[in-house]
């Protein structure tokens, strides 16, 4: 099983740095020879701070937007909603600093740098003038902190400094270095940079790190840095906090004391079991899920493997690619830590892409699409907890912006929950601010979270009062249009099509995008009511409206439309495929229950092209393995996104260290990869568990441990050229499974915790 990202040079920049975490710490490893450089982040160091963003005229300007859709002047209500309706931009997640290690100089032989995915582990060695040098770095869970260690087989001097991007101050004491500072209080994204300030009035976040040093040499504290002299092993070890209290609550919770007193807790323990506890904790994770596409594992460097692409199908790197999605997910997103975000928890840019905050039109929720499957539910408590937050602040958005129940958010999320409509007035911002579905989508993961797990408790304490309060702002908004109950207006998210006058519009009567989520929200709240037992006047309204919800029409060529009619799209190789959400990640359609539709959305792929951003490819692939077309699927893989990024052409791609690029990076197009080899190779649809559904001719021969189904079911499986020979399910819980496979469909009783093996001819 492929397991090791591996390089012969140091990292050049950080596209090329090897990443770190915990899912609250962030370090990027380089590697370097002459000088170490490890980039630190803190999942809750952002700009901003609580607020409540008010449009006065947003509720008049909705309603007035509502009547001139109705009466077909569509150019008229969008100057009017980007007008009096869109707010300001939201905050961003910020770089904390670098942790630097200046080294003996001199070149360097033999050297080797790479990531173990098993250990979670980036691992330097090198010969320089007869002196093995050897390095091993990790951020511990279990202890809380970032631990680098140096070796070396003579004894070396070495000189540990540290450095922000932001307002910061270094000091030493006692063999520690402390970076302190603070983030801005206001901060303008990287595509409106120079036209808002940047504020440092002292209410922003404010941050330490404080890094212990012990060697068995000399240790000299300087003023801003810490020099070790004559050693032949050094122990760094780093702990961070920040004054973040929450998204409702200024930032004053102590930071700086309860860091130090964990920073001299966390350098008074040893190596030797430090690194043992960070292993244990990380592969009672990464070790459910084993995946073996039958290649032997390749020794030659990652990013010439990566380079060489075109000429070979290295199925070995899909399957690195694989387990390195999974990977990424335990380093970033784990229970008590918040949501991953654009970049996951890495960054080094004060204005970084997109702010790497959260995008809910697509993005977030793509980073949590295979961690049920890859048995990592806890990894998605985070993004519940993100719901949560945008619950609170999103019922004020919906009383401040529409006037209605429940609570809502649009397409940008931040730390503070920001649930308003950014894009502060600027012409063309509707296409993509006024976009109200996240909450629906968002909830989808709240009733996935049950049906993988079967937790009441969860159903009955989070997912359903979050979904409950989303269905109520829906509610509210429908109308009846004598046939349908319309979510009107309503936009396909960023997707602008040409009116007849000639005029740029993204507003339309209804989408079917829209429809399709709210008609899944109000399924999902209504089939927990009944798993709950409660049937009371809301569960009585949304199931009688549920029946008028979804909308799907045909277009002149036979394809899914986007929109209440068809349109000319300015770009017809749109980047979203938010119409096909019924197919995937929904499930209104599917090949054997609706196949007209499922052929409307195989045009609907077509017209759109296999081209786009890493993520928008990942998406189509999943789309296609829907569709059972397993080749096509893994062809768009290949064929659109596994090659080197390239920035010139903003071609998709992926970087030296396996960061998926939009380009830029976006995390998104790594955990959408990994989805769509899940949707290979297993999928529940119709009520039936799908083995092997789309399996790639590519994929002849292999075997797949640990995944899991619906209903907790654990599923193993192994194949011989393209053709299932076994599967084990378990589950704990006794329950009746169909099971579907090549050989026709079988119903198997499965008793608790006793495995069901099946072997087939």
């Amino acid at each position: 099983m492929e397991n090791l990202l591996h390089y012969k040079t140091p990292a050049n920049c950080f596209s090329e740095a090897l990443p770190l975490g915990n899912g609250r710490l962030g370090a990027m490893v380089y590697g370097g020879i002459e000088r170490e450089r490890i980039s630190l982040n803190h999942d809750t160091l952002w700009s901003g701070k609580p607020r409540r963003i008010i449009r006065p005229n947003a509720k008049a300007a909705y309603e007035a937007a509502r009547q001139l859709v109705a009466e077909g002047r569509l150019s008229e209500a969008t100057s009017l909603l980007e007008r009096d309706f869109t707010a300001d931009f939201g905050q961003s997640y910020l770089p904390l600093g670098s942790l630097c290690l200046e080294l003996p100089a001199g070149a360097a032989t033999d050297y080797s740098r790479l990531l173990n995915l098993e250990t979670a582990t980036a691992e330097v060695s090198y010969l320089q003038n007869g002196v093995r040098f050897s390095r091993v770095c990790f951020v511990s869970h279990p202890d809380g902190g970032v631990v680098l260690r140096v070796t070396a087989d003579r004894p070396f001097s070495c000189r540990l400094t540290a450095s922000s991007p932001l307002q910061s101050a270094v000091t030493a004491h006692q063999s520690r270095l402390y970076l302190s500072g603070q983030a801005p209080s206001d901060i303008s994204p990287v595509y409106a940079k120079g036209s808002v300030p940047t504020v440092y009035d002292g209410e922003g976040i404010r941050f330490v790190a404080v890094a212990n040093v012990r060697s068995n040499g000399r240790t000299v504290t300087e003023e801003s840095a810490v020099r070790v002299e004559e050693a032949t092993e050094l122990l760094v070890t780093l702990c961070i906090e920040t004054s973040y209290a929450g998204f409702d609550q200024a930032p004053s919770k102590p930071y700086y004391r309860p860091c130090e007193q964990a920073a001299i807790t966390l350098s008074e323990k040893d190596y030797s079991s430090l690194l043992k506890r960070h292993i244990a904790d990380h592969q009672a994770l990464y070790s459910r899920v084993k995946l073996d596409l039958g290649q032997p594992n390749v020794s030659r460097p990652t990013n010439e493997r990566l380079q060489g692409i075109s000429e070979t199908e290295d199925m070995g790197l899909v399957e690195l690619l694989f387990n390195y999605g999974r990977y990424l997910a335990i380093a970033s997103s784990r229970p008590g830590s918040e949501a991953t975000t654009l970049q996951g928890i890495w960054n080094e840019e004060v204005f970084p892409a997109w702010s790497s905050n959260y995008t809910v039109n697509i993005n977030t929720q793509m980073n949590y699409w295979h961690v049920l499957a890859c048995d990592l539910a806890e990894l998605q408590l985070p993004l519940a907890e993100l719901i949560r937050k945008i619950s609170k602040t999103g019922a004020a958005a919906a009383r401040d912006y529409y006037g209605a129940e429940g609570y809502c958010a649009h397409h940008n999320v931040d730390l503070w929950g920001l649930a308003s409509p950014v894009g502060a007035g600027r012409k063309g911002c509707l296409q993509y601010a006024f976009w109200n579905l996240s909450a629906g989508w968002l909830c989808r993961h709240l009733w996935e979270y049950y049906e993988y797990t079967l937790d009441l408790d969860f159903l009955r304490d989070t997912a359903y009062p979050l979904m409950r309060d989303a269905a109520k702002f829906y509610l509210s908004l429908l109308r009846w249009d004598g046939e349908h109950y319309l979510l009107t207006p309503s936009t396909s998210p960023e997707n602008p099509f040409y009116l007849d006058n000639g005029d740029r519009c993204a507003l339309a009567r209804y989408t079917t995008m829209s429809q399709t989520v709210v008609a899944e929200l109000f399924g999902n709240v209504s089939r927990s009511a009944e798993l709950l037992g409660i049937n009371d006047d809301l569960i009585c309204e949304l199931r009688e409206k549920l029946p008028h919800l979804l909308i799907f029409r045909l277009g002149s060529k036979e394809q899914l439309l986007e929109f209440d009619s068809e349109k000319q799209l300015l770009d017809i190789h749109h980047r979203h495929l938010s119409h096909l959400y019924g197919l995937y990640p929904g499930e209104a359609i599917t090949s054997e229950s609706t196949p007209a539709l499922a052929d409307a959305c195989r045009a609907s792929l077509e017209l759109r092209g296999d081209a786009g951003p890493g993520w928008s490819v990942t998406w189509k692939s999943c789309l296609w393995a829907k569709l059972k077309d397993g080749d096509r699927a893994l062809q768009v893989l290949l064929r659109e996104f596994l090659r080197p990024a390239d920035e010139k052409t903003k071609a998709s791609g992926f970087y030296p260290n396996l960061f998926s690029a939009y380009p830029p990076f976006q995390i998104d197009g790594n955990f959408g990869f990994c989805a769509g080899i899940l949707q290979m190779l297993l999928q529940w649809e119709d009520g039936k568990l799908r083995l092997l559904p789309a399996l790639p001719k590519a994929f002849a021969n292999g075997s797949v441990e640990g995944l899991k189904a619906k209903g907790n079911v654990r599923v193993d499986m192994t194949w011989k050229n393209g053709r299932l020979t076994l599967y084990r399910l378990q589950s704990p819980v006794e329950q009746d499974v169909t099971v579907a496979t090549a050989n026709g469909v079988q119903a198997v009783h499965l008793l608790p915790n006793e495995a069901l093996t099946v072997q087939l001819s």
